[in-house]
Parts: C-alpha cells; structure tokens; sequence
C-alpha cells in the first residue's frame, strides 16, 4: 500500500512540475501600441487582439479600455502576428502586421493606421496564389485521358 502512495506521489511530482519548468523556459510575447487613428471615442468600444498568421488562431485579446487608446497584449507564445483591431459589433476595422515575433519578444511601437492595404488582405491573397498554383500544378501533372 505504501509503494502504490509513493508512485502515486512520484508520478504526481514529475506530472505537476513538467509544466511549470516549461512555463518559466519558454518567452512569452508582448505587443503593444495605439489604435488611436481607426478607433474612435469611445475606445473602450473596441477590442485589439493577436492572431498567429501560420495558424490562424487567435492567440490574445484585449479591450481598449485605455482613454488615449493604448492597448497590450501579453503572455502570447514566440510566433508571426497580425494585430486586428475591431469595433463594437465584432468587425475587423484594421490590421497591422504581420510581426515576427519568434526572436524579439517585446513590440511596443506598433501603430494602427488603415492608410495603407491591411496585412490580412496580403495574406489572403498570397493563400489565394498558393492554392491557384497548386491547382495548375495538379491539373498540368495529372494524366490525360
């Protein structure tokens, strides 16, 4: 009964500490910036967040409760990001990026301004290439009939 408690205590130790030595090893990510040139008064109605441009996913969000629309996002993992900012019903107003974040770590510079074609159109239209391309490239190799 003794040796079943103390594995059972063993594996627990090695399970619950695994996590915590990852946790402090591992950098976590830190954008910031002003949305002050897209959002408008209120701020607090919009929201700014990060999403990882190889995955798609949304890695953080924040509302920007700040009254000179300031805005951070942190605790995101090392990856490529785009900023979104979005209004009050839940719409992409902007996006700035995308910004390579695997060996810098801290951005706190970053200005949101639509003045110029948003990031997530040029990744839409490079996704947009790459699948035309792939399907030339299938139709072109696949055999006659």
């Amino acid at each position: 009964m003794r040796l079943r408690q103390f594995m059972a205590a063993a594996l627990a130790a090695t399970m619950g500490g695994a996590p915590i030595v990852a946790q402090q090893g591992t950098p976590t990510v830190t954008l910031s910036g002003v949305a002050k040139k897209e959002a408008k008064k209120p701020y607090s109605d919009y929201t700014t967040r990060a999403r990882d441009v190889q995955s798609g996913v949304i890695a953080g969000t924040t509302t920007n409760a700040d009254p000179d629309a300031n805005f951070t996002i942190t605790g995101l993992p090392p990856a490529n990001y785009v900023v979104e900012l979005l209004n009050k019903n839940g719409k992409v107003v902007c996006t700035e990026g995308p910004f390579n974040m695997t060996q810098q770590f801290v951005k706190n510079d970053i200005d949101i301004s639509c003045n110029k074609v948003p990031a997530a159109w040029w990744l839409l239209g490079v996704a947009a290439a790459a699948g035309i391309t792939a399907g030339v490239v299938v139709a072109a190799s696949s055999p006659s009939q």
